[in-house]
C-alpha cells in the first residue's frame, strides 16, 4: 500500500491522511490492517478513525487533534528535547534515518565547496 497526506479542495485544503492498496483485491485486509492499528492508538490519538473513500482509505482525525504549525513545531520540540535527555528514548528506525540525512547534506556540502561559485545566469530585464 501507499500512504497519501493530500491538501486537496475535495478535502477543503487541510492535511489528510489517505491509504492507497497497491492490489484492490487486498482492500478488505488492509482495511483490516488500518482499524487494528488505529484501535490501538486510540489512547494517544482519541477519536481517529477510519473510512471508506472509493477504493482508498482515509484516516479521520478529529479537530481536537488537528494542531497548527506553530503548535507543531512545539510538539517536535518538545520530543527533541526529550531524545536529547535520554537517547534511550530515541526510536531505533531514528538513528540510521538521521546518520543518512547527515551524510547526505554534509556531502553535498563537502562536494560544493570544491568548486568555487558560478553565479547564475542573469534572466531579469536590465
Amino acid at each position: 500500500s501507499r500512504i497519501d497526506v493530500r491538501q486537496t479542495a475535495a478535502d477543503r485544503f487541510r492535511p489528510e491522511l489517505y491509504i492507497v492498496p497497491a492490489d484492490p483485491a487486498t482492500r478488505g485486509q488492509v482495511r483490516a490492517a488500518a482499524e487494528a492499528r488505529i484501535a490501538s492508538l486510540q489512547q494517544e490519538f482519541p477519536g481517529t478513525g477510519v473510512e471508506d473513500a472509493g477504493g482508498e482509505i482515509r484516516i479521520s482525525i478529529p479537530e481536537a487533534l488537528r494542531v497548527g504549525h506553530e503548535a507543531h513545531f512545539g510538539q517536535v520540540t518538545t520530543r527533541f528535547l526529550e531524545y536529547l535527555r535520554d537517547r534511550s528514548a530515541l526510536p531505533v528506525w531514528e538513528r540510521p534515518n538521521m546518520m543518512a540525512k547527515y551524510y547526505v547534506t554534509t556531502h553535498g556540502t563537502e562536494l560544493s565547496r570544491r568548486h568555487p561559485a558560478l553565479p547564475a545566469p542573469r534572466l531579469a530585464p536590465r
